[in-house]
């Protein structure tokens, strides 16, 4: 007895996770490469006693970055 399961799929279509995913990967990678992006990452890599040498804090490193545009 012979048993033959096929999973056929249309890979010249892709579905909407996979556009989806394409967009949200190009939209991170336009983000890395943000001068703002990498000060975030820069501040983000200190410890807090680091910041606090220089007179910061974690929020107040967003709203230097940021300003006020961030609405948080």
């Amino acid at each position: 007895m012979t048993t033959l399961t096929t999973n056929i799929r249309n890979t010249a279509r892709p579905n909407l996770r996979q556009i989806g995913d394409s967009i949200l990967n190009a939209l991170v990678r336009i983000a890395e490469f943000s001068p703002k992006y990498r000060a975030v990452m820069h501040f983000n890599a200190m410890s807090d006693a680091e910041l606090a040498k220089l007179g910061l804090t974690r929020a107040e490193v967003v709203d230097r970055i940021f300003g006020a545009r961030t609405g948080l």
